[in-house]
């Protein structure tokens, strides 16, 4: 199958110098502070940084998907649970696998995985005070996700991202909606959540099943990147053609839980001009369920809360980002400026 000719943007890769010729610079497989070298990593495109983070499955060994032993088919409907079981002992398909996935789906996509996929000790929290430190390690340690392209800026709607899971966050693999299809799956689907005043729900995604090998051949531009993934990122669900879609489905799930985060930058003292360091930001959080009105209020009241009590023993805090259009406040910085801004600063 041929990509639509405006998903070029979307694959594009810059050319500009680094380690392989790219604007990239970011070391996989996770291990503790990659969030801290995310932030400061030079990520000329939002996806570049989501396909090498988040194509998640252990090394594809073992039987096949399409064998008789009561696997996925092709065509076939199949839990994403059921199918995340299957990819952890399977051979990867020859080509892109048409499927059926139900599960519960979000508009965020993680930025890590949680200390339980860990094999060495945390590394050392970033921040000048104990809260700070704390705030950095808990949020880096459990599997936060971002939602940054469900509130598309001008000329950015050619790419939709979102995770489709079961339970938690952390259990989820990426989902990549591309060209006229993201455009009016998130005309859909958002507006959708947002009258349900929630930011996850159940849905069947209609799709490909796409391993690391077949985006290289889908485009040779991402081959040296994809070349760089660790063998425990090798899928995506892949939409990208008129048949592609994501149904609601009528079920409210048990729960489908995840963080609610903001970056705070504490500006009192700091001069004009400068720019944030993230030794200088405060990233609080709450876990909620994103699948219930009520759990979502009672969580986004205790984040205020916390930047109250911030704000009283550090001074004015300037919002940098956030989780999701769930907290209602506007950040000063779009996702590519903040990704752009934090790749200049970091921790020297």
């Amino acid at each position: 199958m041929t990509a639509p000719d405006d998903t070029g943007r979307l694959w594009k890769v810059s050319g500009r110098a680094g380690p392989l010729g790219l604007g990239i610079d970011v070391q996989f497989p996770y291990h503790p502070g990659l969030l801290a070298e995310i932030l400061k990593a030079e990520i000329a495109d939002p996806l570049t940084l989501l396909l090498q983070k988040v194509l998640h499955i252990t090394e594809f060994v073992g039987d096949s998907l399409l064998d008789p032993g009561g696997s996925a088919k092709a065509g076939d409907q199949i839990s994403v649970r059921r199918l995340r079981q299957r990819l952890a002992t399977a051979k990867a398909p020859r080509k892109p696998l048409p499927l059926r996935v139900s599960g519960v789906f979000c508009t965020g996509v993680l930025l890590s995985y949680g200390w339980w996929e860990r094999t060495g000790p945390g590394a050392n929290p970033v921040g000048r005070n104990d809260i700070q430190r704390w705030t950095y390690a808990g949020f880096e340690e459990w599997a936060p996700s971002w939602d940054f392209t469900s509130e598309v800026e001008s000329g950015d709607e050619s790419f939709f991202l979102g995770q489709l899971g079961h339970g938690d966050e952390a259990n989820s693999m990426l989902v990549v909606v591309v060209g006229r299809r993201a455009r009016e799956i998130r005309r859909g689907l958002v507006p959708s959540m947002q009258h349900r005043k929630v930011a996850a729900v159940s849905v069947e995604v209609t799709g490909l099943l796409c391993h690391r090998s077949h985006l290289r051949k889908r485009n040779p531009a991402l081959a040296p990147i994809a070349d760089r993934w660790p063998y425990d990122f090798n899928y995506c669900l892949l939409l990208d053609s008129d048949h592609h879609r994501i149904t609601e489905v009528n079920e409210v799930p048990d729960f489908y839980s995840a963080y609610l985060w903001k970056c705070l930058w504490a500006t009192d003292g700091v001069a004009d001009g400068t720019l944030p360091r993230l030794d200088d930001c405060y990233l609080i959080w709450e876990h909620t369920d994103l699948t219930k009105p009520d759990a979502i209020r009672y969580n986004l009241d205790s984040l205020q809360h916390k930047e109250q009590f911030l704000r009283k023993e550090y001074g004015a805090l300037e919002l940098l980002q956030k989780s999701s259009p769930l907290i209602p406040e506007t950040p000063s910085l779009s996702a590519g400026s903040f990704q752009r801004l934090f790749g200049a600063i970091g921790r020297t």
